[in-house]
């Protein structure tokens, strides 16, 4: 059973809250007098479907554009119950046409696990969410860009912007400025897929000062059941920069880092900062 709410974040910008019990992240609608821009296409054609009824109840538009944030299955496999165009950048398009021809069946999905090409967490949350998957439509997206593409809804804009990232090198964000909202989907996530989940301090700092350089005051992450505040990533931003300068001045030595961040950081060494700490001193030992 699926836990979802359709809420309002800003006039014009909607989402839909994720449910963790699939994996099925936040999906966004933005929507102008022309039609709307839907953020992310929900990983199964149910999710989609759930959102085009929400969308409905609201009095939105229909879909007109479908912004895919990155590769991962569980914010594209359900492009297929779109009818409108889908965009996405060009190294998500080349592995999501890829992707579009494998075999999704169990065994297929097992066989890849083993050979470390796909991760179990993936892999059971897909079979969760799509155990027949015999009739699987897989649609690869019909419009790719690189750096920054411009859609008008007509009066509201969305600004769909390449920032890369430990999570996924091909991550977009959507920025709709005169809402001042930004759909982040999972781009300042940790990356799943390459061994312990790692975070790099030559990608995660940068990428912080880009969104927070943006015309923005609440941002939406991509598994996030609230919005997060201009101030709050903000603070996430200080937090993470702080413990990189301390796993940059110790190294490797986990001890060590946790030690001196208690000594810095007092009662907000809870276990959100010792995560960040475990990501960045993983990532350390891949430069």
């Amino acid at each position: 059973m699926t836990h979802h709410e359709f809420k309002q974040a800003a006039p014009h910008v909607y989402w839909l809250s994720p449910d963790g019990a699939t994996d099925r992240p936040v999906l966004g609608v933005v929507a102008g007098r022309s039609g709307s821009l839907v953020v992310d296409a929900g990983n199964s054609p149910a999710h989609a479907r759930l959102l085009f009824d929400h969308m409905a109840a609201a009095g939105l538009p229909a879909p007109r554009f479908l912004a895919l944030t990155h590769w991962h299955w569980d914010h594209w496999f359900g492009a297929a119950a779109f009818d409108a165009p889908a965009i996405a950048h060009v190294e998500t398009r080349r592995i999501l046409v890829e992707q579009a021809a494998w075999d999704w069946s169990d065994a297929a999905l097992d066989a890849r696990v083993e050979q470390g090409i796909e991760i179990a967490f993936c892999r059971d949350m897909l079979k969760a969410e799509l155990p027949e998957r015999s009739d699987l439509v897989l649609r690869a997206p019909d419009v790719a860009f690189t750096g920054e593409l411009t859609v008008d809804l007509g009066g509201i804009t969305c600004r769909l912007i390449h920032v890369g990232g430990d999570h996924a090198a091909d991550s977009v964000i959507v920025h709709v400025p005169e809402a001042g909202v930004v759909f982040l989907s999972d781009c300042r996530y940790d990356d799943l897929h390459h061994g312990p989940r790692r975070l790099t301090a030559a990608k995660i700092l940068p990428l912080y000062d880009r969104l927070l350089r943006l015309d923005a005051e609440l941002y939406l992450g991509g598994h996030e059941p609230e919005p997060i505040t201009r101030a709050a990533l903000a603070a996430e931003a200080a937090l993470v920069r702080r413990i990189a300068a301390t796993v940059e001045r110790l190294g490797s030595d986990r001890a060590a880092v946790l030690a001196a961040l208690r000594e810095e950081l007092g009662s907000e060494l809870d276990e959100e900062a010792i995560e960040i700490a475990d990501a960045l001193l993983a990532g350390a030992q891949v430069r």
